[in-house]
């Protein structure tokens, strides 16, 4: 079972301890989310069915421009298709991944990536979501690839993930990484915007109009869509924050 939020932050206000009596007393999934293996995707296809390999299927599918040359390209988020429930009506932890298709002139569609570490799993929202299934919201908005997630408790964490296609590298490259951590007891909320194209970080702290905002300066470095995993970048900001 995959605990998402206790596990990145089990060193805060007891979560850990919270997330196991959770873990003991709710019916969540009892098997882990799977991962898709990469290999099985097809490298180009006549259609956006055709990108998901045997054992997943497609969740949605996000149709827009996002290379530029007024063709309508591709996200799709494909989950593990399998029940969302098991026999016994216990709820099935299942995995997911986006892959980005371009299209071509000729009609076709071209793998442009895959994030295999990106969306959380169907049951990774943790105690706030319950037995709903967890969001992993992708959009375009004028060119960019948009991903919005969300999980948590008392404490609920949401992030987003803004890439933009490279023509040099023929890849997306993220752009911009934010994080809102609230806790919906004393309504205290921490964000942290981090812009990948200048180096620029702001942090908020604060209760409404009291927030207290702080601009640093971070070294640039071209991260691809490939090489993001969600956990990672949370933790990584936690670690930032002091959270």
């Amino acid at each position: 079972m995959t605990f998402y939020l206790g596990r990145v932050r089990n060193s805060r206000r007891g979560m850990a301890t919270i997330f196991l009596l959770l873990a003991a007393t709710t019916t969540f999934a009892q098997a882990e989310a799977g991962k898709i293996d990469v290999s099985r995707i097809p490298a180009q296809a006549k259609d956006a069915a055709s990108f998901a390999p045997a054992g997943w299927k497609i969740e949605e599918q996000v149709a827009g421009d996002l290379n530029g040359d007024s063709l309508a390209d591709y996200a799709l988020k494909l989950v593990e298709d399998k029940p969302d429930k098991d026999a016994e009506g216990v709820a099935t932890e299942r995995g997911r991944a986006l892959v980005i298709a371009l299209a071509t002139t000729d009609g076709t569609l071209k793998r442009a990536g895959v994030a295999d570490k990106l969306l959380q799993c169907t049951r990774c929202g943790g105690a706030f979501y319950g037995v709903v299934e967890s969001p992993a919201e992708v959009t375009i908005e004028k060119g960019v690839l948009v991903i919005g997630q969300e999980h948590g408790s008392r404490e609920l964490t949401n992030t987003t993930y803004k890439f933009r296609f490279d023509p040099v590298t023929a890849r997306f490259i993220l752009i911009g990484f934010d994080l809102a951590s609230a806790d919906r007891l004393t309504a205290t909320v921490v964000t942290e915007s981090s812009n990948y194209l200048t180096g620029t970080r702001v942090v908020s702290r604060g209760k409404g109009n009291r927030d207290v905002n702080t601009k640093s300066a971070f070294a640039k470095k071209k991260l691809y869509l490939e090489d993001i995993s969600n956990e990672d970048f949370e933790a990584a900001a936690y670690k930032r924050l002091g959270l």
